[in-house]
């Protein structure tokens, strides 16, 4: 009995916390309209969800499902009545009420973190209402459109392609490939999202610090497209890629440390020297954009929808040409060591070869200093290989910042590599 009574609570307290947002919201949208459900009548619905679903468990079978067609019922008579009365059905409502009941019955089930995290989650999302409709109306019909388009192709497709290797040395994934499409499109999306939110300069600063947790690599791509179709964006798009290089530093760094503390304790000094170039130059864009923005001179390009597959597509295809002259330059110079299957492999991805490098340490097969070594190459070569995408695919305002700051974490890391 102890029992159902803390499930009570809980549900009760979990349905007035729901009650107390609708009956808020109603009197903020409607002060001269009385409020239909608010904190108790949410409360007694958590609690009727929960003593329905302790009766079906112990007693009587089918008595939860039979007090939620009750409420789909007196939910349905809400929604008539309020049509005709007031023109306005009030779905919302309607459905936190539903809602309300089958957390009751979670709880009774003795999901509570669960129900707490939907409740919680739900509190949130009907207190957006006002911030969801100000940001769709930010948006076209033709980006949602796109969105939609890109959302269908990738959760279809992606699934379906072959994750094995094919070609010569099995350097062609298809998984990987089209992954690379769902990276460079999504990020470059989520870039625009993000200028539409928060403008040109945040918004993109906000998609490098984002990207590089996901792939530098997509984020260069994605970026340095953007600054050839919006020239005004170079020096910001040049922020981001380098902003998603340092984040992937630290990334790495985490990654090593999860397998070996050793070789990150001799690594992180140097990773630790490769990241000064590109916080002094974030530092330094960062106050140069306030400044514009605070003076009024600061005039971003107009944000347009980056979503194109056929660009993304070009982009993978560069990506999988990369992946076989790697494999064939590791078949033909593999017997030169470490150092240069490190350099080979950091084109193309620094996690693969910072666990390998982290797990040949931690058995004994490396040295914490090679490793170490090894690491600051692998690191070295990913940030020449960034640095010459943005050079090849961006625009001229984006090149020059990109080459500086990231031909400065090379030469900090060819240093590295040469005092370690």
């Amino acid at each position: 009995m102890p029992e159902l009574l803390k499930a009570l609570l809980v549900s009760a307290s979990l349905g007035a916390l729901l009650g107390l947002e609708r009956q808020w919201s109603g009197q903020r949208h409607h002060p001269k309209a009385e409020t239909v459900a608010g904190a108790r009548t949410f409360a007694v619905w958590g609690a009727l969800g929960t003593l329905c679903a302790w009766i079906d468990r112990g007693h009587q079978p089918g008595i939860f499902l039979a007090g939620f067609v009750g409420m789909v019922l007196l939910v349905s008579l809400f929604l008539y009545r309020r049509a005709v009365r007031d023109r306005d059905i009030g779905l919302t409502t309607a459905g936190v009420s539903l809602a309300t009941y089958l957390l009751g019955g979670l709880v009774s089930y003795g999901e509570v973190k669960t129900s707490v995290v939907v409740a919680v989650s739900l509190v949130v999302l009907l207190a957006s209402k006002d911030w969801l409709h100000k940001m769709s109306q930010k948006f076209t019909s033709a980006d949602v459109y796109q969105a939609l388009q890109f959302a269908a192709v990738t959760g279809i497709v992606l699934p379906l392609v072959p994750d094995h290797p094919y070609g010569p040395y099995g350097a062609f994934n298809p998984f990987n490939i089209w992954l690379m499409v769902v990276l460079v499109s999504g990020l470059g999306f989520a870039g625009y999202v993000a200028v539409r939110i928060f403008g040109g300069h945040r918004g993109l600063a906000m998609t490098g610090l984002l990207g590089g947790l996901a792939s530098s690599t997509a984020t260069t791509l994605a970026m340095s497209r953007e600054s050839r179709d919006q020239p005004g964006l170079g020096q910001v798009c040049a922020l981001a890629v380098i902003l998603a290089c340092t984040v992937m530093l630290a990334r790495v760094a985490v990654l090593v440390g999860a397998v070996s503390p050793t070789l990150l304790g001799a690594a992180a000094p140097w990773l630790a020297l490769m990241a000064v170039p590109a916080i002094i130059f974030a530092a330094w864009s960062w106050r140069h954009f306030r400044d514009e923005e605070a003076a009024g001179t600061a005039n971003p390009a107009e944000a347009h929808n980056p979503l194109n597959l056929r660009v993304a597509i070009q982009f993978a295809i560069l990506y999988a040409l990369i992946v076989l002259l790697v494999k064939w330059a590791q078949d033909v110079f593999g017997g030169a060591g470490l150092y240069v299957a490190s350099f080979l492999s950091g084109l193309t991805d620094l996690d693969a070869i910072s666990l390998s490098l982290a797990q040949l340490q931690k058995t004994g097969h490396v040295l914490a200093n090679e490793g170490a070594r090894a690491l600051v190459i692998a690191a070295m070569a990913n940030a020449l290989l960034k640095a010459g995408i943005a050079v090849a695919l961006g625009s001229a305002s984006m090149r020059r910042p990109v080459l500086l700051v990231l031909g400065a974490t090379a030469l900090c890391a060819g240093l590295a590599a040469w005092l370690i």
